[in-house]
C-alpha cells in the first residue's frame, strides 16, 4: 500500500489529498477491502509510522546501550538511521502531513519522542556515573535537545541528501563533543 501511495504522490497528489478510492485501486484492492484493514488513511499512516519507529528504536538502542560509545559506533548508528529515513521518505512525509489533523498520530509521535528522550537520559546518567559522559551536563534537558535535533535532521536534511558523508560526520562530531568526555 505504501508503494501505491508513493506512486500517486510522485504524480503530484499530496497524501492528504489522495482518496481512499484511488489509493485502494493503485494498491490492487477494493475500497471496501481497504476499510476491512484500516479505519481510515490515518490508521494506515499510524501503522507505517509504528513500523518505522520500531526500526529506528532498534538502531538507537545500539547506541544507548553501549558502554562509552566510540565515534565509529555513533557514525554507524547515524548512517543506519539515515538509511531508514531515506528509504522511508514517503512515510516520513505522510506522517508529517497527517499529524496536523490526526490526534492519534500526534500521540504516537509524542510517545516516541518521550521514549527516546528517556532512553538517552538514562544513557547519559549511566555515562556520568562511569565517567564517560560530561558530568556538568543536565541529562534531563540535554536529552530532549539532542533527540529533537536528530529527529529533525533525519526528517528534513539527511533523508534527502544521504550521499553527503559530511552530514553523518557532522552529526557524529556534535554528539561526541556534546556528550562524551574526550
Amino acid at each position: 500500500m505504501a508503494d501505491a501511495a508513493a506512486e500517486s504522490v510522485s504524480e503530484g497528489t499530496t497524501f492528504v489529498d489522495l482518496s481512499v478510492e484511488r489509493l485502494s485501486r493503485r494498491g490492487g484492492i477494493s475500497r471496501a477491502s481497504f476499510y476491512l484493514y484500516f479505519e481510515d488513511k490515518g490508521e494506515l499512516v499510524r501503522a507505517w509510522y509504528d513500523a518505522l519507529d520500531r526500526r529506528v528504536a532498534r538502531v538507537l538502542t545500539e547506541w544507548w546501550e553501549a558502554e562509552r560509545p566510540t565515534g565509529h559506533l555513533l557514525s554507524s548508528v547515524l548512517s543506519r538511521l539515515a538509511a531508514e529515513y531515506a528509504g522511508q521518505r514517503f512515510v516520513v512525509n505522510a506522517v508529517q502531513d497527517t499529524s496536523a489533523h490526526d490526534p492519534l498520530l500526534r500521540e504516537a509521535l509524542d510517545d516516541a519522542f518521550q521514549r527516546r528522550t528517556t532512553a538517552l537520559r538514562k544513557h547519559m546518567v549511566r555515562g556520568q556515573r562511569a565517567g564517560w559522559v560530561d558530568p556538568e551536563l543536565v541529562a534531563a534537558t540535554t536529552a530532549p535537545w539532542l533527540v529533537a535535533m536528530i529527529d529533525r535532521v533525519m526528517e528534513q536534511v539527511v533523508s534527502r541528501e544521504t550521499d553527503d558523508p559530511s552530514l553523518i560526520e557532522t552529526g557524529t562530531d556534535i554528539i561526541r563533543h556534546t556528550l562524551y568526555t574526550v
